[in-house]
């Protein structure tokens, strides 16, 4: 009794096993080949289930309209569950699912670019492999394929450094979203390593750090040549919780080299050392910190790490 039948409960018969809501019972003595059969049945479900949920939805979307209400009922998910599944079945084709990848491979390669993800999805075809080995082969690969950037001429008076820091090796997993399309990430030892700009005598640095990586982000300041003056407290308003800390800040440290007040304005209005601007999209930096910069700082400015161009600043980035 190999095939899957529903009996007049509808519930699952699959290899002289009934499976239910409540758990599983057996129907008479099944065989040992029979027990086996069920268990590598019940392995197919648990990996596939949300799959099935994604695929049902977007179904039931294109057919009806949006379905989260009636799925909400049908299967006792919460919202961001089924959102979260949907997402991922639309942006995972099922002619790229396979015996080795699994929803949390799914959810590696699900935002990358097409050409990327079917990439991977080929890749885990071939051979099956540890989710945490291949969100390093993604990172690796995305670091072999992104232009170097070429370091920006002259020399400068004021850097301003928003470093991608390899926060995945610091933090639990269970605090990323696999969601997230995140920017390929520099570990501490390619941060201190890496070749900049040419700097002033008399030179200021601001550097965006997490609370998490507040210690790595002290030390590269030293190995940048830079001593540790100040740290600017943004307030972003909101942010996520954990070990009993809602952590809704991030930090600016600022370090110098030669002659502070060479570079800093030392009259009109300070820069201060707390301010509040609303979070906007993932690792989105607040403007008002540039303005404090460009008002209150002397000479050159660049910007390392940009995503985009600014009047007046020299820009070095592999996202420009």
């Amino acid at each position: 009794m190999n095939s899957l039948v529903l009996d007049k409960n509808k519930d699952i018969v699959y290899s002289s096993f009934k499976l239910h809501k409540n758990g599983l019972e057996a129907i008479g003595e099944p065989s040992f080949e029979q027990w086996e059969e069920c268990g590598k049945f019940i392995k197919k479900c648990e990996g596939a289930v949300h799959f099935w949920i994604g695929d049902w939805l977007n179904y039931g979307e294109k057919k009806w309209g949006k379905m989260y209400a009636q799925a909400i009922d049908q299967t006792g998910y919460d919202y961001q569950t089924l959102a979260n599944d949907k997402w991922l079945s639309k942006n995972i084709d099922i002619s790229d699912r396979s015996e080795n990848l699994g929803v949390r491979h799914a959810q590696q390669i699900a935002s990358l670019p097409e050409e990327e993800k079917k990439f991977w999805a080929e890749e885990i075809k071939k051979e099956a492999i540890p989710v945490r080995e291949l969100k390093e082969k993604i990172k690796q690969r995305r670091k072999e394929l992104m232009p170097k950037p070429e370091i920006p001429d002259g020399k400068f008076s004021v850097m301003y450094a928003d470093p991608p820091w390899d926060i995945g090796s610091m933090v639990l997993d269970k605090w990323e979203s696999p969601l997230e399309d995140k920017y390929p990430t520099m570990t501490s030892g390619e941060l201190e390593n890496m070749k900049l700009p040419e700097m002033a005598e008399d030179c200021v640095c601001f550097m965006w750090t997490t609370l998490s990586t507040l210690p790595q982000a002290l030390e590269l300041l030293g190995k940048w040549g830079f001593r540790y003056h100040i740290t600017i407290t943004w307030d972003k308003g909101n942010g996520w919780s954990m070990s009993g800390f809602h952590r809704k800040t991030e930090l600016a440290i600022v370090g110098y080299r030669g002659i502070l007040s060479n570079v800093i304005k030392q009259e009109g209005e300070y820069i201060p050392t707390v301010f509040y601007e609303a979070k906007r999209e993932h690792s989105k930096k607040p403007e008002i910190m540039y303005k404090y910069i460009e008002e209150r700082t002397l000479g050159n400015k660049v910007e390392l790490f940009a995503r985009n161009k600014r009047d007046g600043w020299a820009s070095f980035g592999n996202q420009l």
